[in-house]
């Protein structure tokens, strides 16, 4: 459906655009006559207060909003280590075969989804629910547990980025590395 523009509305509106226009016009000659008038000296003072004055309110601004980032990140770190720290004791128990209970796990991830939804930046938040998603539909064959291990590194990188690491150089499969030994075996 196309939208009809009145013929009135648009002739209005390029008068008042027109009317906003020559105002400006006008203005901006009036100001050029009132500047010959001035001493040039008190513009550059006028000029260097400006930017004195701008500069001054944005470096503050900058260095509130890094306070603010600095004070987030501060918080964020221990919800990642808790999730790291629990993914490692997941996977030592089940070399030890004394497999963590679903209680166990229920609890840990009833809690870590309350504070996701706090700290998490939006990408990791992302990263998270795709990789609950993964872990929840995934079977018990090979294939499907790569692919799950896949999606928890790409979650484990947003983590990182997200607390200021670049990942520059990593390639898939080197943060697996750590904890998967044969994970070449499987690239």
């Amino acid at each position: 459906m196309r939208n009809k523009t009145n013929p009135l509305t648009t002739i209005l509106s390029c008068l008042v655009l027109g009317t906003i226009c020559y105002l400006g016009y006008f203005l901006i000659i009036r100001l050029k006559d009132y500047l010959k008038l001035i001493d040039p000296n008190i513009i550059v003072a006028v000029i260097a207060g400006l930017v004195t004055v701008t500069g001054y309110f944005l470096t503050r601004n900058f260095e509130r909003k890094k306070i603010i980032e600095q004070q987030i990140r501060e918080k964020k770190l221990p919800v990642y280590e808790e999730f790291i720290s629990f993914l490692f004791n997941v996977l030592m128990a089940s070399k030890l075969e004394q497999p963590i209970s679903n209680i166990e796990m229920e609890k840990f991830m009833v809690d870590f989804n309350k504070k996701s939804i706090v700290w998490l930046s939006d990408k990791s938040l992302k990263a998270y629910v795709k990789w609950k998603e993964s872990a929840a539909i995934a079977s018990d064959d090979k294939e499907s547990s790569i692919a799950n291990l896949f999606i928890l590194e790409e979650l484990l990188l947003e983590f990182r980025k997200d607390i200021g690491h670049e990942n520059k150089d990593f390639k898939k499969g080197d943060l697996l590395k750590l904890f998967v030994n044969d994970l070449d075996n499987h690239l």
